[in-house]
């Protein structure tokens, strides 16, 4: 049974005291302004994005990617996607003029699958988000062994790409810069039955601190 963390790890932010009252100043923005969330159930193989009627300024796209069925408890009759199937989303007809993207492509060959489908979709990658996990509080249970690995893969990616021109010495009132650090380590959430780890709660809140939409 295998424990991996960061000793001493209190606060991110620590050694960055003007970062960490810049976030303190973003969320008190957000909790002032933000819109609270609306969600649609469907199935993405068979919906037409087009019904939306809408373009976004932020899209997420968390997909459930064929490396995750080597995953502990992951059922071997579960659908998984591939990278073709992947590109096959309509993300470039509902991505607004001025807008970004956040690809989880998981720790194989996604880097390069990602970056193919951001310029298919017509963004530009301008980050790659590295999340460290942890097992602190589970330990043993990041069991995450590809079938040619040599070692357990403990990471995960998340690319972030972005549409049309944005300059952040001018377009305050769309992006904020220098808000948050590219490496996350943080606990990895427990999985369901389809291998979905859950959303990275603090990449939830870089996306909120980076974008001011």
């Amino acid at each position: 049974m295998s424990t991996n963390y960061v000793s001493g790890l209190a606060d991110r932010f620590d050694e960055y005291p003007k970062l960490k009252e810049l976030i303190r100043l973003k969320d008190e923005l957000i909790s002032r302004t933000n819109t609270p969330p609306t969600y649609l159930q469907a199935d993405l193989e068979t919906f037409d994005l087009h019904e939306l009627g809408c373009e976004f300024d932020v899209i997420l796209v968390d997909p459930p990617l064929e490396e995750y069925r080597h995953r502990p408890g992951v059922s071997n009759t579960e659908a998984f996607w591939s990278w073709d199937d992947i590109l096959k989303l309509d993300i470039q007809d509902i991505a607004a003029h001025r807008s970004f993207i956040f690809l989880w492509v998981g720790s194989s060959d996604g880097l390069d699958n990602g970056r193919r489908c951001l310029r298919e979709w017509g963004f530009r990658r301008c980050e790659d988000i590295c999340w460290i996990k942890t097992n602190i509080h589970n330990p043993g249970h990041s069991k995450n062994l590809g079938p040619t690995a040599l070692f357990q893969r403990s990471k995960e990616h998340c690319l972030m790409g972005i549409k049309g021109t944005v300059r952040r010495s001018t377009d305050g009132d769309f992006i904020h810069a220098n808000v948050d650090l590219d490496v996350i380590i943080d606990e990895e959430p427990e999985q369901d039955q389809h291998g979905h780890k859950g959303n990275c709660k603090t990449v939830d809140r870089w996306r909120l601190h980076s974008c001011q939409c």
